[in-house]
């Protein structure tokens, strides 16, 4: 990266609580244009890019690394790391599957960190990898499993976080929901040599962490995260499902939120976990789910079940995908109908407005304006104080199925099929 540093949008959400804020955007946007487009990648682009020391980094699901000229959008280096997984899983919609997590930065470290999806003794299974940043070489490898799960059951699919020392990896299931996985956070330290620490849904099966911006970094350490369905039924005891949870950096468990509609929603397949938390002023974050309802809570304490400070039905006739963006204490959820403004005043919700542009991914507010690609391959650009569209943007459809956009300075990173789209404007 040509020294060390930092980097404007190192992870996930540009920074540890995956606020999905513009990065160094000093004036209103304008009109975009396109400054670069990259040719076709070896694969499909769900990780979002990352922007550091002059490139912009991106993962593909062909289990390899590129790194691009933050300027010109040529080729810095590229490294294949693995032989993607065609066959051999129990289920999924994703093939090949390689690199599916948002990868991080280290800049401290001039390393980046991801994990691939390959063939681990001839079955699926995950390896985590640190590459340097300067030249793509890989610096570290190793395999990454959960005691007690099938490895080829066990998807991920959440964006790396970085902190205090140790990358912490989410994992959940397949599509379908098939074999046996348990949701989970693995720590791996930076410095080799010392163990992995393990956590998992207290459940019997399930319980995925699938949320596509991974676990939230909080300012004392703690991880905060949201999970999916788990095994228990109505009537039987809490086991850690459609919940938020948090973490100690060391990975104990320290306090948790569910709905009292959790037993019921794990039935009925309504992950609340299919966002994360957004983390708002005053120790508040929001959690909006499948069923489309948010819930305000304290993230100093979640409260357990029916713990929420308030709720409001956040969504129109569908549930929210991907990963919110946060302005100040507005939040603008990527709804199925489209995205949609909630403000929080005080100890309550309040839906500014809801648009039918937009839809599930994960949409970033940069210049005044907000920006998301839609699964159709349409970027829009919306007003956040009242969600009237200002322009359109038609690119080839998206591989992924929640596309990004990334804001650095004055430019707008997105996908353009299996291509990294620059544009200007900002």
């Amino acid at each position: 990266m040509g020294g060390k540093g930092e980097a404007p949008w190192p992870e996930f959400g540009g920074d540890a609580s995956r606020s999905q804020e513009g990065v160094g955007v000093t004036r209103p946007a304008g009109g975009l244009s396109r400054k670069w487009e990259t040719p076709p990648m070896d694969g499909a682009l769900y990780g979002e890019a990352l922007v550091a020391g002059g490139c912009v980094f991106v993962g593909t699901e062909d289990d390899s690394i590129y790194a691009f000229s933050e300027a010109t959008g040529a080729l810095v280096w590229h490294t294949h790391l693995a032989a993607p997984v065609t066959s051999g899983l129990p289920c999924g919609d994703i093939s090949p599957s390689g690199i599916t997590g948002t990868p991080v930065l280290d800049t401290k470290r001039d390393e980046l960190w991801a994990v691939v999806l390959t063939y681990v003794s001839g079955k699926p299974g995950h390896e985590v990898v640190a590459l340097d940043t300067a030249d793509g070489e890989v610096v570290r490898r190793q395999a990454l499993a959960l005691p007690g799960t099938d490895p080829s059951a066990e998807q991920q699919r959440g964006a790396l976080a970085l902190g205090r020392g140790n990358v912490y990896v989410p994992l959940g299931g397949l599509y379908g929901d098939c074999g046996n996985y348990k949701g989970a956070v693995v720590s791996v330290p930076e410095a080799a040599g010392r163990a992995f620490g393990y956590w998992h849904t207290p459940t019997a099966r399930e319980g995925a962490i699938w949320e596509v911006g991974g676990p939230d970094v909080l300012a004392s350490g703690d991880l905060l995260f949201a999970t999916g369905n788990s095994a228990a039924s109505p009537g039987q005891p809490f086991d850690g499902g459609d919940a938020v949870i948090e973490l100690s950096p060391a990975l104990r468990a320290m306090s948790y939120f569910a709905p009292t509609s959790w037993a019921e929603w794990n039935v009925s397949d309504l992950d609340l976990g299919s966002t994360g938390p957004a983390l708002l002023p005053e120790g508040l974050a929001l959690e909006v789910g499948k069923a489309g309802t948010g819930f305000l809570v304290s993230s100093a304490h979640l409260g357990g079940i029916g713990g929420q400070l308030a709720s409001a039905q956040v969504c129109r006739g569908g549930g929210a995908y991907g990963a919110d963006a946060v302005s100040g204490a507005t939040v603008y959820v990527p709804c199925t109908g489209g995205l949609t403004a909630v403000s929080v005043r005080g100890r309550s919700l309040h839906v500014l407005w809801s648009s039918s542009a937009g839809g599930p991914g994960s949409p970033v507010i940069a210049g005044g304006r907000l920006f998301e690609e839609t699964q159709g391959g349409e970027l829009v650009s919306l007003d956040p104080a009242n969600g009237k569209v200002l322009e359109r943007l038609s690119l080839s459809s998206p591989v992924a199925h929640f596309p990004w956009a990334v804001a650095v300075a004055g430019t707008l990173y997105t996908a353009d099929g299996t291509r990294l789209l620059a544009l200007r404007g900002l």
